[in-house]
């Protein structure tokens, strides 16, 4: 999304993620909690107000923080890289991070950096890829909206359609309606 609506450097973020890994030197932790736990200690933290660029990961790599989702993204990445096996929950409560082998009911929460008990946060489910980008998505236009962005908020709203969903009415009819708005 960044590459789309940006001038990201795939060569800075690579290095930004790996200066992440040797700042959060998570894989040396012994159990799924600590490796958990650990990555919580990542010097990336979550606002939940801003613009645009809270949700583009080049820009949230840049300033360490952005907003609570990407976050949460951008957690679950570098532990992918560090060679534990987590990735992002949702619910009602938000966007978190989990380990797929711990056995309590922790998770990781990507606005405080702390471990937080999941049974608390309602229902929770694993989020693919696809998922968790047209969440971003949907957060990103009308934040390019409020703006004045139109154009860019247009291309947020074609992306939205492309992605693998069945039902796609509801991101056909925002494309739509904001098209409109440009007549």
């Amino acid at each position: 999304m960044a590459w789309e609506l940006g001038d990201l450097d795939p060569e800075r973020v690579e290095r930004a993620y790996d200066a992440l890994l040797v700042a959060t030197p998570i894989e040396l932790e012994p159990t799924a909690e600590d490796q958990l736990r650990a990555l919580g200690e990542a010097p990336l933290r979550a606002v939940g107000h801003g613009g645009p660029e809270a949700l583009l990961l080049d820009r949230a790599l840049e300033r360490g923080h952005g907003h609570p989702m990407l976050i949460a993204v951008l957690l679950a990445e570098l532990g992918r890289r560090a060679g534990v096996p987590v990735g992002v929950v949702a619910g009602a409560a938000g966007h978190f991070v989990a380990h797929q082998r711990l056995t309590q009911a922790l998770v990781l929460d990507p606005s405080t950096g702390q471990l937080v008990n999941a049974d608390g946060l309602g229902v929770l489910q694993w989020r693919c890829g696809h998922q968790v980008a047209a969440e971003l998505l949907d957060e990103l236009q009308p934040r390019y909206e409020r703006i004045g962005d139109l154009a860019r908020a247009l291309h947020v709203a074609r992306m939205r359609t492309t992605l693998p969903f069945e039902d796609t009415e509801d991101a056909a009819l925002r494309l739509k309606q904001l098209a409109a708005r440009l007549n």
